[in-house]
């Protein structure tokens, strides 16, 4: 297997990982969840503009070092990634904690959660290799339309 392949095989591992451990998460702590959603909607208010802030100041960065990452970096880099357990969280408890409540069904739906997660992955990985050298063309244009759709995502969480 190639480098890359590994390495996307390896993500793609961890984020089910991280998906597994949200299930659990909303299981074991769904009675705290409720009470504390709407400081959770804020702070997460908090970090979209700033990834908004820092996506629309970024500039590209085409430099590779040729060293590939261990598994064990990869399950580190996914276990801090935030992304990651914000989706699986915001996912269970948006569209599926109002309707079921056991850790099977929970689970059972995490599963499909990881699994759009990774076809979602699979889909950035294919069009930002088709597209990096539009990118690197356009980078100033295409990260300002970034940083003003997570803007809207910010606002739209306001007004919920």
């Amino acid at each position: 297997m190639e480098k890359r392949e590994t390495l996307i095989l390896r993500d793609l591992y961890w984020l089910f990982f991280v998906q597994i451990v949200c299930a659990v998460f909303i299981f074991g702590l769904e009675s705290l969840i409720n009470p504390i959603m709407s400081v959770l909607k804020y702070a997460g208010v908090i970090y979209i503009l700033w990834l908004a802030h820092q996506i629309a100041i970024s500039k590209p960065d085409n430099k590779t070092t040729g060293k590939q990452p261990s598994f064990l970096t990869g399950f580190v880099l996914q276990i801090v990634n935030v992304k990651i357990f914000l989706f699986g969280i915001t996912s269970l408890t948006g569209y599926v904690t109002p309707y079921y409540s056991s850790f099977g069904w929970l689970l059972f739906f995490e599963i499909i959660i990881a699994t759009i997660g990774t076809i979602a992955t699979l889909t950035w990985i294919l069009f930002g290799g088709l597209f990096q050298k539009t990118y690197f063309k356009h980078f100033r244009v295409i990260n300002i339309i970034l940083a003003l759709l997570l803007l809207q995502c910010a606002v739209g969480l306001l007004l919920q």
